[in-house]
């Protein structure tokens, strides 16, 4: 027996997480993606960021300015894709001060591939690791976007379940 067996389910062959061929490992983010990170959290350039998973390394999807409102990004996000977004939140509070939250979501509707999932959900733990001040939402609809930010209530009677 050798020192090192070969797995006995892949018979050594390395396995694939993304459709384009890269072996799973490290999925890391880019100069790029790391730099408009800080341009939404230190510079406000930006609204949100969208990034994307591109083979071993996270990099910029698409960017709004700081005019751009929660309603544009419920419009901007991918209806079958993953994203991860970095979104910097305004708001006024009741006494009259103005407030902003950034928050880090993780985009995963359900008609999305399970392996772009699972490759998002993989990477996650890195990038998140390097973005650091943010608040984490894991979405899957426009609708937990807007219930993760606070732009509607639990309680408002527009749900469209059967169960209540």
């Amino acid at each position: 027996m050798s020192a090192q067996e070969n797995h006995l389910k892949t018979a050594g062959v390395p396995q694939y997480i993304h459709a384009d061929g890269a072996a799973t490992g490290p999925i890391t983010p880019s100069a790029a993606a790391m730099e408009a990170f800080r341009a939404v959290k230190m510079k406000r350039q930006f609204r949100y960021v969208f990034f994307r998973i591109d083979g071993a390394s996270i990099e910029v999807d698409k960017s709004a300015p700081p005019a751009a409102t929660a309603a544009d990004l419920c419009v901007a996000l991918p209806h079958a894709d993953c994203r991860y977004v970095i979104y910097d939140h305004e708001a006024t509070l009741p006494d009259g001060r103005k407030t902003s939250k950034l928050y880090f979501i993780l985009w995963a509707p359900a008609t999305s591939n399970p392996q772009a999932k699972m490759a998002y959900s993989y990477a996650k733990g890195n990038f998140r690791g390097q973005c650091d001040g943010c608040f984490d939402l894991n979405a899957s609809s426009a609708r937990d976007v807007e219930l993760g930010v606070g732009l509607v209530s639990a309680d408002d009677d527009d749900s469209e379940s059967d169960f209540e």
